[in-house]
């Protein structure tokens, strides 16, 4: 069995960080570590890999600078890993390019955090199933696979304390929750050794991605990055889904 987890390097210790020119994401210094709940999917992934022999190969779509994500993944006892070379913020690219990866991958099994430190949007998971026609289980805490060709089974968190337990059919993808598996101490030597090690790249090109497809698949632009404007006070909405959606974006606006 060939499992797939999906990693991202997010920037560390943010001060003062701003827009790029054109909209395209945020311009951050520093170093970058793994998205929290992506290094749980990783755990998830290298315990059924101890378990039941499965291939694991991390993935991440970055700059030069996310590799060492990578590496990380490598040292903890990933068999291998690739690098998308794109700066990308968007998330309906970010899935895209991700999902025309993994279709060159031949896996069974997709592990994802729920979502990034820096977007914070939980989208990309779920967009990457539906370019890929799976099924996807969100906000995963527990897996369950005693044989590579037997049934899976899946716990969520429903909110409110409630879980649900699914038989979920492979191939598919679970959006794996922080904190569900202890995370593992990386060796500095195997760290070392790791990150000697070559690296295969992909890009647009050779996923067969025009930049006239990226552009029309673009839909997100950020326009300003401002700080929590901290308040003690609290205001209640009701009404229709479709009313309180409104309601929000129109508070959206007034604070920009």
């Amino acid at each position: 069995m060939h499992i797939v987890v999906c990693v991202k390097a997010v920037p560390a210790n943010v001060k003062m960080p701003v827009p790029k020119p054109d909209g395209s994401g945020v311009l951050t210094e520093g170093d970058a570590f793994m998205n929290e709940s992506d290094d749980y999917a990783l755990e998830q992934a290298l315990l059924l890999k101890r378990s039941l022999g499965c291939k694991v190969t991390a993935l991440t779509l970055g700059t030069i600078k996310s590799q060492d994500v990578l590496h990380v993944s490598i040292a903890k006892g990933a068999d291998e890993a690739v690098r998308i070379d794109a700066d990308e913020f968007d998330p309906n690219i970010i899935s895209y390019m991700l999902a025309a990866a993994i279709r060159t991958m031949d896996c069974d099994l997709i592990l994802t955090g729920v979502e990034s430190a820096d977007g914070m949007a939980s989208q990309v998971p779920v967009s990457i199933a539906a370019h890929l026609g799976i099924p996807y289980v969100y906000a995963v805490s527990k897996t369950e696979l005693e044989s590579v060709d037997g049934p899976m089974i899946v716990t969520r968190e429903l909110g409110g304390g409630r879980h649900q337990t699914l038989e979920v059919s492979k191939p598919a993808l679970l959006c794996t929750q922080s904190g569900t598996v202890p995370l593992t101490y990386t060796p500095v030597v195997k760290l070392i050794h790791a990150r000697r090690r070559g690296l295969p790249t992909l890009n647009a090109a050779s996923l067969q991605i025009s930049e006239e497809d990226l552009a029309q698949r673009r839909k997100t632009r950020v326009v300003d990055v401002k700080p929590v404007d901290k308040s003690s006070s609290t205001q209640w909405l009701s009404g229709t889904p479709q009313a309180l959606a409104r309601e929000i974006m129109n508070k959206i606006a007034e604070v920009r």
